[in-house]
């Protein structure tokens, strides 16, 4: 079973129900990635769901092998949809993929046969065993009235956080380092490295019977037959990410032994590092032996984030964090506070901290009945999502808020409009044209708009996934784009966007 991180207890509810994914059974595995929110970790609004249409893939594989369903999907382009998210308000973005749905499902099924299962998790554990790691970003089920996003992230605080502070007791430095675009440089080839040993994985790289073998052939299935990057953007792949972490977590340690290090503590969040040590010169070592081990398997740390600090408690706080925690973090007046959160927006963009701030920002402004001066508040919440394009949905809910207040359709039209013309200039921004579609259908605004997931609400004939490769027509059938748009949930959606479409949190204590 999966060990729970040092200095954290259950609590009642957890005890019950929440669990990691290597706590699960095949069946109950099986359903967990089968969830709309598992196979997409996008922030969309909520009509826009997976479910029903995974649902149909599942039924028309039952007991069936894709292989003999189709011709070679790695022959095909975009068999994959690319959902890029632009990062920086410039030219840096995120390609987040949805997976096309006959592959993920298949690879599911594959994933969660018993016998299949019960190696991954042998594996998987063996390596959650290592004295002196700790990995913290293993995908879990969350407790009822929680997300699994907002279960993943109180990890995060409660293991990585909480717990980087309580080791200020044990040791005198600690080293932060990540690894360079991790999920765009696994080399898919070690995924059965991962799990079968490399000498193993190399002498039966043909050998249909070894799990880490399907894991790869799917993934290059998925994308046009290439070797390096696995998608981003569902639970399946942060667990197959796991998979190739942790086994590099294995050869560290017995790098480390070979070295005779023996004096320190590594906590793992996904490529995250950081590393525990009361002499510079040994944690100087860990990071150049980590370097090594990453390179062996085609990864490499990012230098520009690799820090050693003193101070391990200030550094336990990501340091936009640091500064809001310091900083004025509100005011009475609406206007200046939002402000506040916009001069922090500009030094930390598209930080947590930032997402966290605007989010309260929000419930304060759905209280307040007649806020003034709308149209200012408007241009300074978009000023702020567009130098955080991550931020795009929590801001697209403040303006919603802030366009009931003008006076009638035509000024809301043209703000948003306005408000378009503006984004147009930045790359990549297909996430911002489905939001600004929630917000602006109610007042008339029917953009053209280019992104494919807001031609489906137009009802436009729309192809997401390349299934050309499919020769199974009734698999071609379930795999229908217009599936994925819940009709009935979007006839439901009010004109302003609510905290529960766009808060992760039911509860804010911990932040």
């Amino acid at each position: 079973m999966a060990k729970r991180p040092k200095g954290r207890s259950k609590t009642k509810a957890e005890e019950v129900k929440e669990r990691s994914v290597l706590e699960m059974t095949p069946t109950l595995a099986r359903a967990f990635f089968l969830k709309t929110e598992s196979y997409c970790s996008v922030d969309l609004p909520l009509y826009f769901q997976f479910g029903a249409m995974l649902s149909a893939v599942a039924k028309e594989l039952k007991g069936k092998c894709l292989a003999n369903l189709s011709n070679r999907p790695r022959q095909h382009e975009e068999v994959n949809y690319s959902l890029l998210s632009n990062k920086d308000g410039r030219y840096a973005w995120r390609p987040f993929q949805l997976i096309h749905p006959a592959l993920y499902v298949s690879l599911v099924n594959h994933l969660t046969a018993p016998k299949q299962w019960d190696i991954i998790l042998e594996r998987l554990n063996r390596f959650s065993e290592l004295e002196h790691f700790a990995c913290l970003s293993m995908p879990v089920q969350a407790v009822p009235k929680r997300k699994d996003r907002a279960a993943q992230i109180l990890q995060w605080w409660q293991g990585i956080e909480q717990q980087s502070i309580e080791l200020a007791m044990e040791y005198e430095y600690v080293f932060r380092a990540d690894i360079t675009d991790c999920y765009a440089s696994i080399y898919t080839h070690s995924i059965a490295w991962a799990l079968h040993e490399k000498e193993v994985a190399k002498s039966h790289r043909r050998d249909a019977t070894l799990i880490g073998n399907v894991i790869d052939w799917h993934i290059q299935d998925m994308c046009h037959g290439q070797t390096n990057g696995i998608p981003q953007g569902s639970s399946l792949m942060d667990f197959i990410a796991e998979m190739v972490l942790g086994y590099a977590d294995m050869q560290l340690s017995d790098k480390l032994k070979s070295a005779s290090i023996k004096e320190y503590r590594i906590l793992r969040y996904r490529d995250d590092y950081r590393v525990f040590v009361n002499n510079p010169q040994v944690g100087e070592a860990i990071l150049k032996a980590l370097t090594e081990v990453l390179f062996g398997l085609g990864l490499k740390l990012n230098t520009s984030k690799t820090t050693g600090s003193q101070s391990v408690i200030s550094s336990s706080l990501k340091p936009d964090k640091r500064a809001w925690l310091r900083g004025r973090q509100g005011d009475a007046n609406l206007q200046k506070h939002l402000l506040v959160i916009h001069a922090h927006g500009l030094d930390y963009p598209n930080a947590g901290s930032l997402l966290r701030a605007l989010t309260h920002f929000h419930k304060r402004l759905c209280l307040v009945k007649h806020p003034q001066n709308p149209r200012v508040l408007i241009s300074i919440a978009v000023d702020i999502a567009y130098n955080s394009p991550r931020t795009f949905p929590v801001c697209a809910a403040i303006v919603s808020r802030l366009l009931c207040l003008l006076e009638n359709k035509e000024e809301r039209a043209l703000v948003l409009e306005i408000l378009h013309k503006k984004l147009s200039k930045l790359p990549n921004t297909g996430l911002m044209e489905v939001w600004l579609q929630r917000i602006g259908h109610f007042y008339d605004f029917h953009h053209d708009y280019v992104e494919k997931l807001c031609g489906l609400v137009m009802g436009k004939k729309t192809v997401l996934w390349n299934s050309d490769w499919i020769t199974a027509e009734a698999l071609k059938d379930a795999i229908n784009p217009m599936r994925v748009f819940d009709a009935a949930a979007f006839k439901a959606m009010q004109p302003v966007v609510s905290p529960s479409e766009i808060e992760i949190f039911a509860s804010e204590r911990y932040y």
